[in-house]
């Protein structure tokens, strides 16, 4: 049986999960999070948020709104960020996975 963790211990094994890890921690401002992935991928920013619908723009798009919505965002909220419809954004979504054969 596994002993139940208290609130501190749980505090601290965050902590130095997310100074080892620092990805895996969830982004408070999924603003940031997306402009990071963009220029990570060398999308330029206007490109990315804007209304291109090139094949490399349009999948690095998605596979930002995938991890998004992996992190616990809403599809309302990844859609207000990159001005689309919630459908659009779960059309994504759903896309990312059929590409990575899920």
């Amino acid at each position: 049986m596994i002993d139940p963790i208290t609130a501190k211990e749980m505090q601290t094994a965050y902590f130095w999960a997310a100074q080892c890890y620092p990805d895996l921690a969830r982004s408070k401002n999924p603003e940031e999070y997306a402009a990071d992935f963009a220029r990570r991928q060398g999308i330029p920013l206007h490109d990315f948020f804007g209304p291109t619908r090139t094949h490399d723009v349009a999948h690095r798009r998605q596979e930002c709104m995938a991890e998004l919505h992996e992190q616990g965002f809403s599809l309302s909220r990844i859609a207000r960020l990159f001005s689309r419809d919630h459908t659009t954004v779960q059309h994504g979504i759903e896309a990312v996975k059929r590409r990575k054969g899920l």
